[in-house]
């Protein structure tokens, strides 16, 4: 017994001295953040566990300032020279090891993607190969997809919403209903069904919620990433994300999908952004008059989007709400180079942790003005050209630099395209207003409890 004591008391005594290393001299002893994300990271987890990562990042940067230490090894920056020193040049760093898990399994091995791969030469190999196919250019020759996506879920509403009637729907399903049939169209040249059935195709939704969330907090500290992988190997290569299963049959069948990665998250962020749109457009009635009033000008027939990119409210709709609801609620891991690095006064030494958080830069007053909490467009309207280019600079809803979102162009024409049939077609009002939705802080913010009340527009033919 008295060996056994002895040994934990050692264990101890190891495990304090540790934490008093890592707090004062490990390099980032200078840097402020909450007490314990000095020495462990319970302040991460915690954070994560309880999907409040967006709020408690946004938290800790009002109270400890630009550049704060949420971890023993993770520095949070809200600066937009830090976005660029990190995220935004050609040198830009290294992705950490949260998007290891990221990667399928394919015969023993991690199917790297563009998304997942953490070496920026092969990043760099894989985006030369499939580049041409996502330029503005080439995506304008999908529009005729699109309009076809988006002409279903309209006709799917209108079975749903007699004329002179108003029905509650839950958006926040049918919109991830479309944006899932959407992207399975684009990538992969066949829905998978949802706006079809009106429903979760064998729980593909549920299924890429849950591993998202697992993914945002694994990834807060190594030992449950090791916990993780542990798990994961014991239960096999037949316990796989259903959205994985789909996209890994597409390329072992070999349908033309440049990159699975795009069917597996692109679905989750364009809900995300279409959700938000229509969030706070219907809390803000002057909005959406002035949004109805601008579509009007283009006729009864579905509008190309050459045309409705110049419409300058709709664009400032789509841009306020990309700001103000990030998709992503975590810090965008990378990694320092050999020999560290200044960013923002500090030297970080090789191998930190660091990054921006979309909803931390989008919060940044220095940038978009003194009512960041505000859903205002005008923003992108009213001020002078500099401040509102320099603002486009800093939205980092879909990255930045040579790691941004290759899927860019393609979500940015889906969310145009249905924004503007949606509201041609249809007014809607949320059920419950005197409610807020619910938002899951994790890796994707998601939304849910969003029900609205939706009745066709006066004229409305589909």
């Amino acid at each position: 017994m008295d060996s056994l004591i002895k040994i934990v008391a050692l264990c101890g005594v190891v495990l304090i001295l540790q934490a008093l290393y890592t707090r004062y001299y490990g390099g980032l002893s200078a840097i402020p953040g909450p007490p314990s994300a000095s020495f462990c990271n319970l302040w991460k987890v915690l954070a994560v566990y309880h999907n409040d990562m967006p709020r408690r990042n946004m938290a800790a940067h009002r109270k400890y300032g630009p550049v704060v230490r949420i971890g023993p090894n993770t520095i949070s920056f809200s600066s937009p020279e830090a976005l660029h020193t990190i995220h935004g040049s050609r040198q830009a760093y290294p992705k950490s090891d949260f998007y290891k898990p990221t990667s399928a399994m394919f015969e023993g091995a991690p199917l790297l993607n563009m998304f997942s791969t953490q070496d920026v030469k092969y990043h760099s190999s894989l985006k030369k190969r499939v580049g041409g196919l996502y330029t503005k250019a080439a995506v304008l020759r999908l529009e005729p997809k699109i309009d076809g996506c988006v002409s279903m879920f309209t006709r799917k509403i209108e079975a749903l919403v007699p004329k002179d009637a108003t029905i509650r729907l839950d958006m926040s399903l049918w919109v991830h209903l479309f944006a899932f049939d959407c992207l399975g169209e684009l990538n992969v040249s066949k829905k998978f069904g949802f706006l079809e059935s009106g429903r979760d195709i064998n729980g593909m939704i549920e299924g890429s919620d849950r591993a998202l969330i697992k993914t945002g907090l694994y990834a807060q500290s190594p030992i449950l990433q090791w916990m993780r992988w542990v798990v994961e190997t014991a239960k096999g290569p037949g316990m796989i994300d259903p959205v994985m299963k789909v996209s890994k049959s597409q390329q072992e069948s070999s349908v033309t999908t440049p990159d699975y990665c795009i069917v597996m998250a692109g679905h989750d962020v364009l809900a995300v952004t279409i959700r938000a749109v229509l969030y706070y457009v219907a809390r803000h009635p002057a909005v959406e008059e002035k949004l109805r009033a601008e579509l009007a000008i283009l006729g009864p027939k579905t509008a190309p989007f050459s045309e409705i990119t110049k419409l300058p409210y709709l664009d400032a709709v789509i841009h306020e709400s990309l700001r103000i609801h990030g998709n992503l609620g975590l810090v965008n891991e990378r990694v320092t180079p050999p020999g560290g690095a200044i960013i923002d006064g500090y030297h970080i030494p090789a191998g930190t942790v660091v990054g921006v958080n979309p909803w931390v830069i989008h919060r940044n007053n220095s940038i978009f003005g003194e009512d960041v909490e505000t859903f205002r467009p005008e923003r992108w309207l009213d001020e002078p050209e500099e401040i509102i280019m320099d603002m486009k600079r800093n939205l980092f809803s879909f990255g930045a630099g040579p790691r941004m979102c290759i899927g860019k162009n393609i979500a940015m024409m889906q969310l145009y395209k249905f924004i503007t049939e949606f509201y041609r077609n249809y007014k809607v009002k949320l059920a419950e207003p005197e409610k807020e939705w619910h938002v899951v802080g994790n890796w994707v913010t998601k939304q849910t409890g969003m029900d609205m009340l939706l009745t066709r527009a006066k004229g409305c033919e589909v």
